[in-house]
């Protein structure tokens, strides 16, 4: 039986509160004028909490290894149990996202055909609000058996795997950001022209997040200990490529007079060592809590990092239905832009907190638990109700 990294729940705590934070400021900056104070603030905001997405994938890769890769286990008990909670909910929340939308889009298709085609579509290719990181959890979960027989057959060659692993990551991301983001796809077939448009959905585009994961499974407790003694050295290493990524944001976009989509790109080559330098932190925060989570002064908020944590796949699931009426309340009172800042905090302390009390919710019923990924059965009969039946 693993040991509970409690570290991890921090980072799982915080993670979805950055993704729930990306999405309220990116909403918010639609009204700036590019070039304004507000815009450039924002700007630098969104930018530096473009880490998440790798975070995840990080988390997903490290906890999977840590839960298997020391024990044997059948692929096919694996993907039954692992599907079960993921293919659940990406099934339910597609089609609901899609029903919902349907209910405030003006002359939305109800049509029975119209459906389906929409529904098929959007499992295919996971383009329902943020789904994607289901469809990429669910392309690793196919190949994961063959992931850790791969690593447990080239142990002597880890090291080498992982410094590939990186490269590979950052040709890739040189290849989306400087090549394929203008490439006409429209002559290629259509299975190449498919990986390339949803690209941002594909496994391979974020290797070495898993890879890294897997590494640091492998060697925690050796890695665990070099990152506590060297502290100092991992926090300034993140302050420095925040600021270099700041930079970079700077020169591209107020100098070089890079399009906005493009300057402040998730996937392209800088993000990496920036994502990296911040999840590393992120875990070290989230151990220095774990070894004093027990703390008198860290009672309450050791009580809520758990309730978060183990609410926060579910808080992903539900949260873009707590964004949208955000959404519709901005657009009713019309806000001006210092009003705005003001509302931006409140707006993602909403979210955060509806998303968490909706989600642990669901949680709690019997059955229904699975759409937001909680194991459940349904309650048993007492014992003189069955006798009578």
């Amino acid at each position: 039986m693993k040991e509970h990294l409690y570290e991890i729940d921090l980072m799982r705590a915080f993670i979805i509160l950055g993704v729930i934070c990306v999405h309220n400021v990116s909403f918010y900056n639609v009204f700036n004028p590019g070039f304004s104070t507000p815009n450039a603030i924002l700007d630098m905001l969104l930018t530096a909490l473009h880490f998440t997405r790798e975070s995840f994938m990080f988390i997903t890769g490290l906890v999977l290894f840590i839960t298997y890769y020391r024990k044997p286990f059948k692929a096919t008990m694996f993907w039954k149990k692992r599907f079960l909670l993921i293919a659940i909910p990406y099934i339910f929340w597609t089609i609901a996202y899609i029903l919902f939308a349907g209910t405030y889009l003006q002359h939305f298709d109800w049509s029975i055909p119209n459906l389906l085609g929409m529904i098929v579509k959007s499992l295919v290719t996971g383009n329902q609000f943020f789904l994607y990181y289901l469809l990429i959890s669910m392309q690793l979960y196919v190949i994961f058996p063959l992931f850790v027989m791969m690593m447990k057959k080239t142990t002597n060659w880890h090291v080498w795997i992982l410094i590939g692993s990186f490269f590979l990551e950052l040709f890739l991301m040189w290849l989306n950001s400087g090549y394929l983001q203008n490439l006409n796809i429209s002559h290629f077939p259509i299975v190449l022209k498919w990986l390339i448009q949803y690209r941002d959905r594909n496994l391979i585009t974020y290797q070495f997040w898993f890879i890294s994961g897997a590494f640091i499974a492998i060697y925690y407790q050796t890695i665990r200990g070099y990152i506590v003694k060297h502290t100092r050295l991992f926090v300034w290493s993140f302050l420095a490529m925040l600021a270099a990524l700041w930079i970079h944001f700077a020169i591209t976009r107020l100098i070089l007079h890079v399009d906005y989509s493009m300057s402040n790109l998730v996937l392209q080559p800088f993000m990496i060592p920036y994502s990296m330098a911040t999840t590393i932190v992120l875990w070290r925060a989230g151990i220095a809590w774990a070894d004093n989570r027990h703390r008198a002064s860290l009672r309450w908020f050791s009580s809520f990092v758990k309730f978060v944590a183990a609410a926060s796949f579910g808080v992903f699931l539900v949260h873009p239905f707590a964004l949208h009426f955000v959404e519709v309340f901005v657009y009713h009172v019309h806000p001006n832009t210092a009003m705005r800042m003001v509302l931006l905090p409140l707006s993602i302390l909403f979210v955060y907190g509806v998303s968490i009390v909706l989600s642990n919710w669901i949680g709690k019923i019997p059955m229904i638990s699975y759409v937001v990924g909680q194991k459940s059965k349904l309650p048993k009969l007492s014992s003189n109700l069955s006798r009578s039946l």
